[in-house]
């Protein structure tokens, strides 16, 4: 499911933007709306991480490993179509070299 989270905050200062000079009959309505938004309960979200995979290759080796843990894995081509990390759940998708 691919939700998007914003933080309470920001949607308390959007309406308070957008209602800044409002008539005073709907004055009453928004700060309903105000205190229904403070009393949401967070989601249930983790930040989420991006990192890379970095193939390693020496004499007789030939592996990768993660940009953000150092996760290696020996003969990891095989993960290099994964899409994240198996140790600290990197979202593989990161292009510049961490």
């Amino acid at each position: 499911m691919a939700d998007e989270y914003i933080r309470k905050q920001d949607a308390i200062d959007a309406l308070d933007r957008i209602f800044d000079n409002v008539p005073m009959e709907l004055t009453t309505e928004i700060l309903r709306l105000r205190r229904e938004l403070r009393g949401l309960s967070p989601a249930d979200v983790a930040p989420v991480v991006h990192g890379r995979w970095i193939e390693d290759e020496g004499e007789g080796y030939h592996g990768i490993h993660c940009s953000r843990c150092e996760f290696s894995i020996p003969y990891g081509n095989v993960m290099m179509g994964y899409n994240f990390c198996p140790n600290c759940g990197a979202k593989m998708d990161s292009e510049k070299k961490e």
